[in-house]
């Protein structure tokens, strides 16, 4: 399932950026998350140990010992160069040519030059490319050599009508390479072409278009069958090499069965090529005649996903490793360095638990036997073998800490300056200016209880637009259970009594209702009445959450549960008895299938409490009994013809998933934030369960939701609001708010503005924008054909079936009806742990036949009672 959930992902988003074969892409990026790996979870940890260098800003922990008073000055700032209209900023490389040029290459675009240090980018424009566009070739790779050699891995599927090599490999000439279609343009001094940015954007747009008209024939064609089973594409990846002068040379490796594909090349400084594989950690070098041979063999359970060259030594990071392993080429034989492992281990355990291409950690060579490492804790200097790692760049206040942006590559360039190339075409120049403080002279202190990544963006974009301004962001309770939400809590309030605690709280999983009481959030009311234009929010939203007159708090982001099954079952379902109802007839008319997917008592609970919980209280927060009573006597409704005639191996499934979340996360499936998610629509379309439960909180989710019917033999396929006992209800995410007692109030609100504002609400984690702008502009999107298809979702199983569904993008009509859903909530569903815990547990007692109803209903009452009066 998370398999599953991971690769829709990056489907969209290959879509987005234009491939030039989206159903070939599709099915080639199932086959690669079939084989991959997925990154372990665990904790970030702390720092390691760092040293002050020269035009270096000191590490935080010095920092914050120092502070302003100590006047240290000097830290790195950005420079920063849009490059989204000339690359869509997906699967990029950063490299550099031996004259000094940068170059950036594109799989679905083509290959960028910059001959003035980064500051302007044209297209170089090469025949070879050109020619595969117009075959529509798959590219999956391309590397660029430092004498501009480039190395290309390719779907050799389509390749028919453009055979690209001799079979004389290196004796071809280039005047040979030009008859098959491939010799480039010679230019002054790379042998290339260029073109402008406009010409590029042109021809980018036109290959998108060309991607979708509809060409492709067999399996793919019947995508709106997918619930049959299918025989999964198979391709076929080739590598070719394109010499500086055009000469195109294909590639011949012994590759065996285990190695799958081909997966990356790599170029040394003096030009050797090395390709990795997709099945295993085979390293092939292929020489300039075109042969390969297998030059490095590593642990099975390795997969080499970035490798660097420093000097005669190989580095390698992958899925498998604790750390980047270092290859000595001239000693035959790996060098240890357990300073470097530890670092990765501890800061980067999750590096590669990214969409495909961008590095949570990136790595690169420095000046003499220096190692550079770049990620969220910043940029550090490691000399290989050394004792230390040298902090040059803060992470906390630049954009490494941005989670919206992965690394695709970085280098260093004169004057102790760095070029880093991140996702969405955002290229950022680091520049050291000596004359500001190291550390900001004022300090603006966030909390929340968990990380939350869309405070960590706003955090970056507030501390870019403030650099006097440093933002400390608090976590309560980390990851890994060291601290209870409980513990947390009290350490929080006894700061906030004690006139300490910090100026923003993002108060999910926090007693809201007892701050409010208390008067312990400052009004929020003047600054919503001030945003206007492209910071307007949705009103509704807003109007919420208030004590009196007063707004104590606004969601940063919503989320919307709804059901998606047939009409038939759902339609006139508006209460949560009408659900049930609809629940035991589907049972009647399928008396041995999966109706919900979910095989919990708790699980369903968990799942419909989203537009039930705000019901159980009164308005002056004591239990209602009555309400908890109604929700269990329809839960045990739902939950008895859920499991009636059930198939014992779904269950089986189910349990098993739970344990392998409990075991990787430290958390169960049923207990995690993405249980409530609205993702696993390939399930019902399989027809693996018979209707779908969760919350969409984004453009692409409603897609999916809304191309359900659009699927052959399930047209009566509908979605509605999921019912409940409460009405026109949101899931209230990130919610924001002041300390009243905050001594900086004004910077606080500031801060708010940021979180609410158009640049981050246009890239949120968790959730539709409220702010208006964002919201619509979230439905703008590229690469739509012209049957209204976006992309598509691809899943291959254990057991051989594969699926494919299109994707449609909302038209206007179903983009209206989604925004009328918003502005008419008025319920704000804020999860609250402990009020939900005892629901679940003592009506799971209910639910199984322990306890009665009156006694499931009295049990619950009794602990609750407790804990208010806590």
């Amino acid at each position: 399932m998370q398999l599953r959930t991971k690769f829709q992902s990056i489907w969209r988003n290959r879509n987005v950026h234009g491939s030039n074969d989206h159903r070939r892409a599709a099915a080639f990026l199932a086959a690669v998350m079939a084989a991959s790996c997925l990154g372990g979870c665990g904790s970030a940890g702390d720092d390691a140990a760092a040293q002050n260098g020269e035009a270096q800003s000191a590490p935080l922990e010095t920092q914050e010992q120092n502070g302003a008073d100590s006047g240290a000055m000097g830290r790195y700032v950005e420079e920063v160069t849009e490059l989204t209209d000339l690359i869509y900023g997906y699967d990029n490389r950063l490299q550099r040519l031996t004259d000094g040029s940068l170059v950036i290459t594109e799989e679905g675009s083509g290959i960028f030059i910059s001959r003035d240090n980064g500051a302007t980018w044209t297209a170089d424009a090469r025949d070879w490319y050109t020619q595969m566009m117009d075959d529509q070739i798959y590219i999956m790779d391309m590397c660029v050599g430092a004498d501009n050699t480039v190395a290309v891995i390719y779907d050799g599927t389509n390749t028919d009508s453009a055979e690209r090599s001799s079979d004389d490999g290196a004796e071809d000439t280039a005047d040979d390479a030009e008859n098959a279609g491939g010799s480039a343009a010679k230019s002054e001094d790379s042998g290339a072409a260029e073109e402008t940015a406009s010409e590029a954007a042109e021809r980018a747009d036109s290959s998108a278009a060309d991607s979708t008209d509809g060409s492709d024939t067999g399996a793919a064609e019947d995508a709106e069958s997918a619930g049959e089973e299918m025989t999964e594409p198979e391709l076929h990846p080739e590598l070719m090499i394109v010499k500086p002068d055009g000469t195109q040379i294909q590639a011949s490796l012994p590759t065996t069965e285990e190695d799958s594909y081909l997966y990356n090349s790599y170029i040394t400084e003096d030009g050797r090529i090395f390709v990795t594989t997709m099945g295993s950690g085979n390293i092939y070098e292929v020489s300039e005649d075109g042969t390969g041979e297998l030059y490095l063999t590593m642990e099975s359970d390795f997969r080499p996903e970035l490798v660097s060259f420093l000097d005669q030594l190989m580095i390698l990071d992958g899925y498998g490793c604790k750390g980047p392993l270092i290859y000595d080429m001239e000693q035959e034989e790996y060098i240890e360095d357990e300073v470097l492992e530890k670092f990765v281990e501890e800061n980067y355990p999750d590096r590669f638990d990214r969409e495909m291409g961008s590095c949570g950690m990136y790595f690169f060579p420095g000046e003499d036997g220096v190692l550079y490492l770049a990620g969220a804790k910043g940029l550090y200097r490691h000399v290989i073998g050394g004792s230390a790692m040298e902090q040059v760049i803060d992470g906390k206040l630049c954009t490494f800490n941005n989670p919206a942006y992965g690394i695709y590559g970085m280098l260093t360039m004169e004057n102790n300056e760095f070029m880093t190339l991140f996702t969405n075409g955002k290229l950022v120049r680091f520049v050291y200016d000596p004359d500001i403080p190291t550390v900001p002279n004022e300090k603006l202190t966030v909390y929340s209880l968990k990380e939350n990544d869309t405070i960590r963006q706003a955090i970056t974009l507030y501390q870019t637009a403030n650099p006097e301004v440093f933002v400390e962001y608090e976590i309560g309770m980390g990851e890994g259970g060291a601290i209870t939400r409980d513990d947390a809590l009290k350490s929080l309030n006894t700061k906030i009594m004690a006139g300490e605690g910090p100026d923003v709280l993002i108060l999910d999983g926090m007693p809201l209702d007892s701050y409010m009481e208390k008067n312990l959030l400052l009004d929020l009311k003047p600054l919503i009445g001030s945003l206007e234009g492209e910071d307007e929010i949705f009103g509704n939203i807003a109007d919420v959450m208030t004590a009196g007159d007063k707004i104590c708090a606004i969601p940063c982001e919503i989320q919307l549960p709804v059901i998606v099954a047939d009409g038939k079952y759902t339609a006139g379902a508006n209460s949560l008895a009408d659900f049930a109802d609809a629940v035991e007839k589907l049972r009647a008319e399928h008396p041995e299938e999966d109706l919900l997917g979910i095989c919990s008592a708790k699980g369903i609970m968990r799942m419909f409490a989203m537009t039930s919980m705000p019901s159980w209280t009164t308005q002056n927060g004591e239990i209602d009994q009555e309400a908890i009573a109604e929700f269990l006597t329809q839960m045990k409704r739902i939950y008895d013809a859920q499991m009636d005639g059930i198939p014992q191996d779904r269950v089986d499934i189910y349990d098993e998933e739970n344990d392998y979340y409990l075991e990787t996360t430290g958390t169960s499936k049923e207990d995690s934030e993405s249980f409530r998610r609205f993702a696993d629509v390939m399930s019902y379309i399989g027809k693996f369960q018979c209707m779908n439960s969760g919350a969409i909180g984004d453009a692409y989710s409603y897609a999916t939701v809304i191309s359900t019917g659009r699927v052959r033999d399930y047209e009566t396929t509908d979605w509605i609001p999921m019912p409940g006992q409460s009405s026109n209800v949101f899931c209230a995410k990130t919610l924001l708010g002041v300390s009243a007692a905050s001594q900086n109030t004004e910077r606080a609100q500031d801060f708010i503005r940021v979180c609410l504002g158009k640049e981050n609400q246009g890239n949120l984690f968790n959730g539709f924008a409220v702010n208006k702008a964002a919201f619509e502009k979230s439905f703008e999107v590229e690469g739509v054909d012209e049957d209204g298809v976006y992309g598509m979702i691809c899943v291959s199983y254990d057991d051989g079936k594969y699926l494919e569904m299109d994707v449609y993008w909302p038209t206007e009509a179903e983009i209206d009806e989604l925004r009328e859903d918003i502005e008419t909530a008025k319920t704000a569903y804020i999860e609250d742990n402990r009020l939900e815990e005892v629901v679940y547990e003592e009506g799971a007692n209910y639910l199984y036949g322990r306890y009665s109803l009156e006694e499931a209903v009295e049990e619950i009452e009794k602990k609750v009672s407790l804990y208010m009066a806590e």
